[in-house]
């Protein structure tokens, strides 16, 4: 099995998993037919299946656009098929251009194709055919694996920074601006003058201060740093043991702070 096949060896809850985004049909990325007809045409492995259950390989080999239908095809046995469209939601998954995309099937189902004995079946390699209805969405993974902000410059109240105490080698460094923020780690900007951190470095009981409401504690790991010129360096970090409170906290700020500012009359 390939790489790429194993990393689909599950689906995922884009609903709930940090990273997904959503793709309707007027999104600003690749519309939904470009999608699918690269799936299509490129005939890539797609899991069918619910999530944390097993499921079966297919591939997109009908996509069209005006009956606003797909037709999939699998080449298991028509047991494991029943099995997976018994899933609630049903998705389809597959990796494309390093990303994956996933997409609900709905009002699923299968027809054995062409006829013949069990025997004959067997011997030229059963195939079913899936058909189903146009997907409503289609959500895909960031390359980062989790959406980035980054804190808008005239909006200081939402602008977070990272204060890093108890020992730590940047201890005179009482705030430093944060670059972006996720739901995984966040960039610092290292003042100029100041040596930074060696990658792999822990750094211990960070402050961080999302607005002068919002804020946790957390160990975080440096994972890369880079010069910004004349204005420091920045410093990437990753969250180590950040608590479910803290998370949760953080997913809500970075919804709300993703939303466009009302507009002013």
């Amino acid at each position: 099995m390939s790489a790429a096949q194993a990393l689909l060896a599950e689906i995922e809850d884009p609903l709930q998993a940090a990273g997904w985004r959503v793709s309707r049909p007027d999104d600003e990325g690749m519309l939904h037919a470009d999608v699918l007809r690269e799936l299509c045409d490129r005939a890539l492995p797609l899991h069918v299946g619910g999530i944390g259950r097993r499921g079966v390989a297919a591939t997109l080999s009908v996509v069209d656009e005006l009956q606003q239908q797909l037709v999939l095809a699998c080449h298991a046995d028509g047991i494991a098929i029943a099995r997976a469209l018994q899933a609630r939601p049903l998705w389809a998954a597959a990796l494309l251009q390093g990303l994956r995309v996933q997409f609900a099937l709905a009002a699923a189902c299968a027809v054995r194709e062409g006829s013949g004995t069990a025997a004959e079946a067997a011997r030229r390699g059963e195939r079913f055919l899936i058909r189903t209805r146009w997907p409503g969405e289609i959500y895909r993974t960031s390359r980062r694996r989790a959406a980035r902000l980054r804190p808008a410059r005239a909006e200081p109240s939402r602008s977070p920074v990272a204060r890093l105490t108890h020992g730590s080698v940047l201890v005179s460094a009482r705030n430093l601006p944060v670059l972006d923020i996720s739901e995984l780690g966040c960039a610092l900007r290292l003042p100029g003058g100041m040596l930074p951190p060696a990658q792999g470095t822990l750094l211990p009981c960070v402050e961080v201060d999302l607005d002068d409401e919002h804020g946790f504690v957390t160990d975080v790991v440096v994972s890369h740093v880079a010069p910004l010129g004349r204005a420091g360096h920045r410093v990437g970090c990753q969250w180590q043991g950040l608590g479910g409170a803290a998370q949760l906290m953080l997913r809500r700020w970075l919804a709300e702070a993703a939303q466009p500012a009302p507009a002013v009359a």
